[in-house]
């Protein structure tokens, strides 16, 4: 079992990363930069040219920015450190564009970020590959374009519910 580095590194870190902020909020970037697994928080997420919509291609951008842009030492793949410090970062720029203090609710999604990482580091390796990054954005984006058109927007169906055989139907996502 690896050993963790303190949160507070990967605060250190996120110092360091300017270029997330800058990816967090521009005039034509995503409105919203971090957090929630619903439709409308993906769109605010990755809707680089705000028009309601996220194309395919608008979402590998923007996620292939943020891998690049959070290899801090540039040698193409992710520590836990460094996708906790770039989340950090844009989700440190959506409370200050709210103008709202770091509360327990900040706290929990960095923790949350951390188990995240544990999840898609698929090989265990303790580096985040842009091959397990691909993986898991091409998942992400499958389970939100629900009608398979590449893009996703608010007129995609809701997802059917998931069952396990002869289970009730797990409850929808928020």
């Amino acid at each position: 079992m690896r050993s963790r580095q303190p949160l507070a590194a990967a605060f250190l870190i996120s110092l360091a990363l300017p270029a997330s902020a800058a990816l967090a909020q521009t005039a034509s970037g995503p409105v919203r930069p971090a957090g929630g697994h619903s439709r409308t928080a993906f769109i605010e997420g990755y809707d680089a040219n705000r028009d309601g919509r996220v194309h395919r291609a608008e979402y590998d951008a923007i996620r292939d920015a943020r891998f690049k842009a959070a290899d801090a030492d540039g040698n193409g793949v992710l520590t836990e450190e460094e996708y906790v410090a770039e989340y950090a970062g844009r989700l440190r720029s959506q409370y200050a564009n709210a103008s709202r203090p770091s509360d327990e609710m900040f706290e929990r999604q960095l923790k949350q970020a951390v188990v995240r990482f544990s999840v898609i580091d698929r090989d265990r390796d303790g580096q985040l590959t842009p091959e397990e990054n691909q993986a898991v954005a091409l998942r992400t984006f499958e389970e939100h374009d629900t009608d398979h058109d590449g893009v996703v927007s608010p007129e995609d169906p809701e997802p059917k519910p998931e069952t396990d055989g002869d289970a009730a139907p797990a409850a929808p996502r928020s």
